[in-house]
């Protein structure tokens, strides 16, 4: 029935997409926030709602300067609709992912009003590219941003075809979204291509067209502004510093986290693009537009290539910050495939790199990727993959590619439905690593029992416990070799204890003074003990003559 009524084929793929990406919204809304980058920025937000200070973003109670409100902002508006847990929070990544293929997709009827590909080709490319998909249901900033400047790529090319004020107005009020959502980088992403509007804009908006973009940019620059300046006031003069030069100016010249080599992004690039670079039509399209002058090539160029340029020579590098270039990307091969004939062999790459990763990854769920990889969090989830399910999920897969052609939208299709089939059942097969390795809540639990209480940590806090356990205040700081002193000094007191490379609790730690009360592991190569005050306290003279020496010192 299918193959006789192409209609009929449409809709069930169509359905099938839905029902595949709510499946791995379900599968992911029950992943645990990992630390730490997860943590810390739910951390953040709570710490906003638990002092009602909305405009100065803070981290153990302390002003933080790293990340702008947006976000944080958008964190709670979740909060406050589904409650407080870590899905709702997830939810804004897959809010701004659905804004982002939407925005696309509008875009694309914009550049290429006729396509031979059927609509929303360019948002069908972005859900078909596994890493597209799974960074935009993780807590960060990217994909939000990626929402705002595709908002402004919109804008602003109506507003270098029509002259419409509106047109200008979004482009400002994006722009000022993106500095709201990360920061001056927002500008590398959304500038470049207005200061070039006269290689694409037409004809008739060339004259004025700079001082409406200057006034556009200062608009959204002012938006930006009204945050800043008041967050800058409440902060002080280290956060004011820290928040206009170090953490723009300063990451540019000399990155203090992620600094990687000028190529860094050149693999990175071809990996975020897998498979759609591998599958033919797209990559005839892509060579066919860039060969040929015309307004809409020349839009997404101006678009991507100086913000790749830019992000290149920046010294802080990390995989996901090329996201917001995606859309740039998938809309360049879309504006081609009008002129590109389906081929049969077209689906022989495709399901080669598909039967590729069914492969590889059956590999790991034997060997996992010790001695490969260092990242705890790929090598727990590697050893916790079963081979049945991921035989199901790679013949489905295999299935999607085959039978969904053979047009090039329908194709586009099996390519999506093949990448949400395998997401999903890493997603599914993922979570208990993840709750086993990663998942605080256990602690965090403990620690909620005893807010009131004196906590202290032996590692620096960076925000790990403080939305799981609603934290009020910090925790403190205290050097494993002072663990024993603080617990004969504050007896009804909890601490954390984190270890690095050890099986067992280190128990010389508070020798004969505290009672264990949970050993979780965490990651693969360390623990979490729990520890408070025996009660009550013996007399130790050694520890106590010990401990009034270091306070005489």
């Amino acid at each position: 029935m299918l193959a006789r009524d192409p209609a009929v084929l449409a809709r069930a793929t169509c359905a099938a997409v839905v029902i595949l990406f709510a499946a791995l919204c379900v599968a992911v809304a029950l992943l645990p926030a990992v630390p730490i980058d997860e943590t810390r920025y739910l951390t953040v937000a709570w710490e906003m709602r638990a002092t009602g200070n909305w405009s100065l973003p803070t981290l153990n109670f302390e002003p933080y300067s790293h990340k702008p409100p947006l976000l944080f902002w958008l964190i709670n508006t979740s909060w406050s609709i589904f409650g407080l847990a870590v899905w709702p929070a997830r939810l804004i990544g897959a809010l701004s992912m659905a804004a982002v293929l939407v925005l696309t997709h509008m875009l694309e009827k914009r550049l290429l009003p006729r396509s031979a590909a059927g609509p929303a080709a360019s948002a069908l490319m972005l859900l078909a590219l596994p890493l597209f998909v799974a960074l935009g249901f993780s807590i960060m900033f990217d994909m939000l941003l990626t929402a705002t400047v595709t908002g402004a790529m919109l804008a602003l090319w109506i507003a270098g075809r029509t002259g419409s004020r509106r047109a200008f107005v979004g482009y400002a009020i994006c722009v000022g979204l993106g500095l709201l959502a990360k920061g001056p980088v927002a500008l590398l992403f959304t500038l470049p291509a207005a200061l070039l509007g006269p290689v694409w804009i037409d004809a008739t908006q060339k004259r004025g067209w700079t001082w409406r973009i200057a006034l556009s940019v200062s608009f959204g620059v002012a938006i930006a502004l009204a945050w800043a300046l008041r967050a800058a006031y409440l902060g002080g003069p280290e956060f004011a510093e820290m928040l206009f030069w170090k953490q723009s100016a300063g990451r540019i010249t000399s990155s203090f986290a992620h600094a990687r080599p000028i190529w860094f992004y050149l693999p990175i690039i071809l990996m975020l693009l897998t498979p759609i670079l591998l599958w033919r039509p797209a990559l005839s399209s892509l060579r066919n537009v860039l060969g040929e002058a015309s307004p809409a090539r020349n839009f997404l160029l101006a678009w991507a290539a100086p913000a790749f340029i830019g992000l290149s020579l920046v010294s802080g590098k990390q995989l996901h910050y090329l996201i917001p270039l995606l859309p740039a990307v998938a809309l360049l091969a879309a504006l081609g495939l009008e002129r590109i004939e389906l081929r049969k062999s077209d689906r022989i790459a495709p399901l080669a790199f598909a039967g590729f990763i069914l492969i590889a990854l059956s590999i790991l769920s034997v060997t996992g990727l010790r001695g490969i990889s260092d990242d705890t969090m790929v090598t727990a989830i590697s050893l916790s993959l079963s081979f049945p399910p991921l035989l199901l999920a790679g013949a489905l897969a295999l299935a999607a590619i085959a039978i969904v052609g053979p047009s090039l939208r329908r194709s586009l299709i099996g390519l999506v439905l093949a990448n949400l089939v395998v997401l999903t059942s890493l997603a599914t097969q993922s979570r208990a690593p993840l709750t086993q390795l990663f998942d605080l809540a256990p602690v965090a639990d403990i620690i909620a029992q005893s807010r009131d209480r004196p906590i202290a940590m032996t590692q620096e806090s960076r925000g790990e416990f403080g939305f799981l356990a609603r934290l009020t205040r910090p925790p403190e700081y205290v050097p494993p070799p002072q663990l024993a002193c603080w617990i004969l000094a504050h007896p009804d007191g909890l601490a954390i204890v984190r270890e690095r490379d050890n099986a067992q609790p280190r128990s010389d730690l508070w020798p004969d003074v505290a009672n264990v009360l949970l050993v979780k592991k965490y990651r693969t190569d360390g623990l979490i003990t729990v520890v408070e005050a025996r009660r009550p306290l013996p007399d130790i003279p050694a520890i106590a003559q010990s401990c009034a020496t270091r306070r005489t010192r």
